[in-house]
């Protein structure tokens, strides 16, 4: 077997490369997931399948032959993590957050991820609380099959994996290339292999109206024929340069994530704000939560800053997105409640509160579940997910649908 444990510290520079990657992405404004839940823009959605098919494919096929890496599939606790996703999805909704894009969003400067960052500490706080007792042990353990994936036991009949994942990487391809990104238009994967494709006027309206709301509150200047306004604006110029920019993005951040398996560990961002409840409130020792999450929190840390600060260098250098935390509210919440600061400011801190609840919870996030998760096909994450979209959706319809 080949295989390899780095230090801790390498996972600053991970988080880096995704930090920096999902800032260009888009993925650090609220507004953008908040589109997701109202099935406006499944940006998110083709480039979290690109990520996952490429990502395991890699994976599977290494380890057949006789890599080694460090898996990170969760237990499927059916009941505890349905409730999970369920409560992750709510809180996605209403705050625009996953735990990820709060230290990206930060790094990009904006305020209302403050009021996100103290909320998901309270929501991680409220799970060590919670898991203290007889109901938080039965979520944990009432039908609880363990670290299982498609073909079994984790790390185990890896061949039949690599078949299986070839199979999973076909589907999440076609769900790439078929699902449009806007209600009229293409997919970025279908823009990527069709050089003569000419954006629709309804679809181009689309590409900049986002441009405009990903640039809103920007403190430094965009310039003219640059590299941060063709990464912007890139769609006016070539619909393939930007469908080839983004299927590049999600094939990396799904290599980087296998890369960071034969490393150390999974990519994940929700444990360390349990980790940093156990420093300051909850402590180790009488708290079995905050004992556990000290004793196998791995480099998290080191990757949450790593993401903070490689959307700070992407959103001042490569996008100049960086909105020296102006007062910014996304659009879709501002037609829905208006300009108050306070009301945006309560709802990312609600909302950040069920998002962190739900994933410790579920014991993963959009990063450890949904992306790693998902990328080495296990069954808890694939649940967690369904629950996921389906009460983001559900939410996000209801909240929303006033405005």
């Amino acid at each position: 077997m080949i295989g390899v444990t780095a230090w801790e510290w390498i996972g600053l520079f991970i988080g880096m490369i995704i930090g920096g990657l999902a800032e260009a992405w888009g993925i650090s404004n609220p507004e953008v997931l908040i589109r997701l839940g109202k099935w406006e823009d499944r940006l998110f959605i083709g480039c979290i399948a690109i990520a996952i098919g490429a990502g395991a494919i890699v994976l599977y096929g290494l380890s057949a032959i006789g890599v080694s890496f460090h898996w990170g599939i969760k237990p499927d606790y059916v009941i505890g993590v349905a409730l999970g996703g369920i409560i992750f999805g709510t809180g996605i909704a209403i705050s625009g957050y996953v735990p990820g894009t709060v230290w990206m969003a930060l790094g990009e400067g904006r305020r209302d991820a403050i009021y996100a960052l103290l909320g998901g500490l309270l929501g991680a706080a409220t799970w060590t609380l919670i898991y203290q007792t007889s109901f938080g042990h039965w979520l944990t353990t009432y039908l609880n099959f363990g670290q299982i994936y498609f073909a079994g036991k984790v790390d185990t009949n890896l061949t039949i994996g690599f078949i299986v994942a070839i199979i999973w990487a076909a589907i999440m391809f076609t769900i790439a290339y078929t699902l449009p990104r806007y209600k009229k238009g293409k997919s970025c994967a279908y823009l990527s292999t069709h050089k003569g494709y000419k954006l629709d006027p309804e679809e181009e309206k689309m590409y900049l109206e986002t441009a405009n709301f990903l640039m809103e509150g920007a403190s430094m200047p965009l310039g003219k024929d640059n590299l941060p306004e063709k990464v912007n604006y890139h769609w006016t110029v070539s619909s393939k340069l930007f469908g080839v920019t983004m299927l590049s993005v999600g094939i990396i951040i799904g290599l980087t994530v296998v890369l960071e398996m034969f490393l150390h560990q999974i990519f994940g961002e929700s444990t360390t704000y349990s980790w940093i409840v156990a420093q300051i409130w909850l402590p180790a020792g009488y708290w079995k939560y905050s004992t556990l999450v000290v004793h196998t929190i791995g480099w998290e840390p080191f990757s949450d800053i790593g993401t903070l600060f490689g959307a700070f260098l992407a959103s001042v250098f490569f996008t100049r997105r960086f909105q020296a935390f102006n007062n910014v509210i996304p659009p879709s919440w501002k037609a829905r409640f208006g300009s108050s600061q306070i009301k945006r400011a309560a709802g990312a801190f609600s909302g950040a509160y069920l998002m962190l609840l739900g994933a410790r919870m579920a014991d993963g996030c959009a990063s450890g579940h949904i992306l790693s998760g998902d990328l080495q096909m296990a069954v808890s994450s694939l649940e967690f997910f369904i629950f996921v979209v389906i009460f983001l959706l559900l939410v996000a319809h209801i909240i929303y649908r006033r405005q």
